[in-house]
């Protein structure tokens, strides 16, 4: 990546790559990790609500909710929401353990 001085210059590859100047880029990191806070901290309340829905975390909210996951597409789209940029996961009744 480059230093503090190519960060500013649009041709530089880690600008081109995360789309937009440091201040967007850490301001959308900032909001992602929002997001995925709540999967981590609030994950009994996100099962209590939205037991077996497809859930669309964005900006540090549940921004959208669907049965499938195409219907989420669409709510998150309606709403002005990159489905991109939001965090998308599927909330099952029981958390399963993955042993790797």
């Amino acid at each position: 990546m480059g230093d503090q001085n190519t960060m500013n210059d649009p041709n530089d590859p880690a600008v081109t790559f995360f789309g937009g100047n440091p201040e967007e880029i850490a301001k959308g990191l900032h909001e992602y990790s929002k997001s995925a806070e709540i999967l981590s901290v609030d994950q009994p309340r996100l099962i209590n609500e939205y037991p077996m829905k497809w859930v669309g975390l964005y900006q540090g909210k549940v921004s959208a909710k669907a049965d499938d996951l195409s219907s989420l597409i669409r709510e998150l789209e309606k709403q002005g929401v990159p489905p991109g940029d939001a965090i998308i996961r599927f909330i099952e009744r029981n958390q399963r353990t993955l042993i790797l």
